[in-house]
């Protein structure tokens, strides 16, 4: 624990240069004299602005607020940061089916590309919508109603992107599948 006087006009970034956070660390508990001690996120710190006590940083153990507990210095490397064992190649990356990166597709073209496609081919944005999430796509009505605007406006293709090239009977059959 570090004993802090924090200058009344101190800034949330000036207070963590000055008192250096451990690499890891997401909340601070801060005690002066016998009063409770205030326990939050780092990113709150400037609340600390005016004060002198003892300052202290860690992760969030368990509970919230007064009755909440921090754990001091015990950060584990973030897994990005830790090294491959010696001999042995670091994994290639992928995506494997169903992966966390891996976004569902329609006929091999991603979600924008088909509400392109569909803006083309005059659908409107509650059919679009059934069919994208009939395929597992959810979009927000406001961008899946600009991907629909910027197909049928072929002025924004070119810096936007163009439609997923889909055939009348590939539109035609997915229509029917959200229409069963």
């Amino acid at each position: 624990m570090n004993t802090v006087s924090i200058p009344a006009n101190a800034t949330a970034k000036a207070i963590i240069e000055t008192n250096k956070p451990p690499k890891g660390a997401t909340h601070f508990r801060y005690t002066e004299g016998n009063r409770k001690p205030i326990i939050d996120a780092i990113k709150n710190i400037d609340c600390l602005a005016g004060c002198t006590g003892k300052l202290e940083f860690g992760t969030m153990k368990h509970g919230r607020g007064q009755n909440g507990r921090i754990t001091p210095k015990a950060f584990e490397p973030i897994k990005s940061e830790m090294a491959a064992p010696a001999g042995k190649p670091a994994p290639a990356e992928s995506n494997p089916p169903g992966g966390k990166g891996r976004k569902n597709k329609i006929h091999g073209f991603s979600a924008c590309a088909v509400a392109k496609a569909f803006g083309k081919a005059g659908i409107k944005w509650e059919e679009a919508d059934r069919i994208m999430r009939a395929h597992g796509i959810e979009m927000s009505k406001a961008s899946l109603s600009v991907q629909l605007g910027f197909g049928r406006n072929e002025a924004t293709w070119e810096k936007r992107g163009e439609p997923a090239p889909l055939t009348d009977e590939q539109i035609a059959d997915l229509r029917k599948e959200v229409e069963a």
